[in-house]
């Protein structure tokens, strides 16, 4: 059983999406479930949940039509791969939009949290800091939904233990291992950001996301990030997640998954599956086979 649990789509003609420059060359082209599905039925993904790649109302919407099949592009009814889950947005910084917002979002059992591009936004160093964030995050986890972190070093990797204590019933999802640099003096200020975040009962990794600046794309090289992360949080709680199309700026998405599944070979059986889907499914309450 293997869980993707980090897969984006986007229509440039839907919504602005303004972070995709003109240099991010393939980005800029329409991604729909459809344009990844053969890479996902050769490296047999059963499961895939989108996640936000634009803080607006729309981007989710546009995921939501997708994973219930409501727009061309859609993976077809036959295909092996199923979208179980879906990570939309939600206006942290406005309590009480986001929970107009968050009763909107449970309306549909495939949301299963919320994500905001922390690090796009101007106030990135201070927004785990900011009262009405944690106002909005109480309402999260009141309706039993995960917060996904984004790219957080270095903009707010020391507050994510903060941010995870002061809400002990909130699942914090801590996606790319929180994007280990490649100077050296930076990555031992990095692992002691994980190591103080997963000190914290409730927080879990995601796996994904190390195409990393300065850092070869093998599993010998990743290694080092891919061990602090292991033994800081355990395999029962890291998540594989492929981080499709962004994978397009580099090798694309079957190469991504080779890497990280020599990584997770070389756990034991049961460690492998928990990271392949053991944890995904019970973060984000994904359907399991008996």
């Amino acid at each position: 059983m293997i869980i993707d649990s980090h897969m984006h789509v986007w229509d440039r003609t839907v919504s602005d999406y303004d972070w995709i420059t003109d240099d991010l060359g393939p980005l800029l082209e329409v991604h729909t479930p459809e344009r990844n599905a053969d890479a996902l039925a050769r490296c047999g993904v059963d499961q895939v949940v989108l996640v936000q790649a634009e803080d607006s109302a729309t981007d989710t919407a546009y995921m939501l039509d997708m994973a219930h099949g409501r727009l061309p592009g859609a993976l077809a009814a036959s295909h092996p791969t199923r979208i179980t889950g879906v990570v939309g947005w939600a206006p942290l910084d406005d309590p009480a939009a986001t929970a107009e917002h968050v009763e909107g979002l449970l309306a549909d059992p495939l949301v299963k949290g919320v994500r905001h591009l922390i690090h796009r936004d101007p106030r990135a160093e201070e927004f785990l800091r900011l009262d009405p964030v944690h106002a909005s995050l109480d309402r999260l986890a009141q309706a039993g939904l995960t917060l996904d972190l984004p790219d957080a070093w270095p903009w707010f990797a020391a507050d994510i233990a903060a941010t995870a204590r002061r809400h002990p019933d909130l699942t914090v999802v801590i996606d790319h291992l929180a994007k280990p640099p490649s100077d050296p003096d930076a990555w031992d200020a990095w692992a002691r950001c994980l190591r103080e975040s997963a000190a914290v009962p409730t927080t879990v990794v995601k796996l994904s996301g190390l195409h990393l600046d300065g850092i070869p794309y093998t599993a010998d090289a990743l290694r080092p990030s891919f061990e602090v992360a292991l033994e800081a949080f355990g395999p029962d709680r890291m998540m594989y997640g492929g981080d499709w199309p962004m994978t397009r700026l580099t090798d694309d998405y079957v190469p991504t998954f080779e890497v990280l599944a020599e990584l997770i070979g070389s756990l034991s059986e049961a460690e492998a599956e928990a990271v392949w889907s053991g944890t995904a499914a019970r973060t984000y309450r994904l359907p399991l086979p008996a």
